[in-house]
C-alpha cells in the first residue's frame, strides 16, 4: 500500500533511506565512508519531518504488512521526483516503480506535462527501463554523481 506520509514515520521511513544508501547504493559510493556520510547527513528524522510538512513536497511511503519499505517525493512546483528508496528487503518486487507511477501521477494531477529526477548510477538503468532518458552529463554533487534524466507525462 502506498500512502501519504505521515509525521510518526520518520523513524521508520529514514532507515529505509539509510539502509538504501548504504546497502544497496554500493555502486554510487564504493564504500567510501566519506562520500557515505556526506549523502547520510540529511537522512534524520528531523528533515524527514521538514519534508513531510513542506508545502511544495509531496512525500509517500510504501507499506507491506505494517513495515515502510519504500520511500518517494515529489516537488510540485519544479515537477521533481526528490526521493525514491527502498529497502533491501524489498527490491524486485515492483514496489519502486509502484511508487514511482505514483509520483509521477501526483505531478501530472499537478499540472506537469514532463516529470525531472537526478538519478544515482545505481537507479540509472531502472529509470531508463521505465522511459526516462538522459538530459545532460552527469552533475556533482560532492563526490557522488548525478544523472539528470527527464520522462514526458502522457
Amino acid at each position: 500500500m502506498i500512502r501519504t506520509a505521515k509525521l510518526s514515520d520518520a523513524e521508520q521511513a529514514i532507515q529505509v533511506l539509510r539502509r538504501s544508501i548504504t546497502e544497496l547504493c554500493i555502486f554510487d559510493h564504493l564504500g567510501n565512508d566519506e562520500i557515505v556520510q556526506m549523502w547520510l547527513e540529511n537522512k534524520t528524522p528531523a528533515h524527514f519531518r521538514s519534508w513531510v510538512c513542506a508545502p511544495d513536497q509531496h512525500i509517500l511511503v510504501a507499506e507491506h504488512d505494517g513495515t515502510i519499505c519504500a520511500v518517494g517525493g515529489a516537488a510540485r512546483k519544479s515537477g521533481e521526483i526528490t526521493l525514491n528508496y527502498i529497502a533491501p528487503s524489498a527490491r524486485f518486487q515492483g514496489i519502486s516503480k509502484r511508487m514511482l507511477v505514483a509520483l509521477e501521477r501526483y505531478l501530472q494531477d499537478a499540472g506537469h506535462e514532463h516529470v525531472i529526477l537526478t538519478s544515482t548510477a545505481t537507479a540509472h538503468r531502472f529509470y531508463r527501463s521505465v522511459g526516462y532518458v538522459d538530459t545532460g552529463a552527469p552533475v556533482m554533487w560532492g563526490l557522488l554523481s548525478g544523472y539528470p534524466m527527464a520522462k514526458a507525462l502522457v
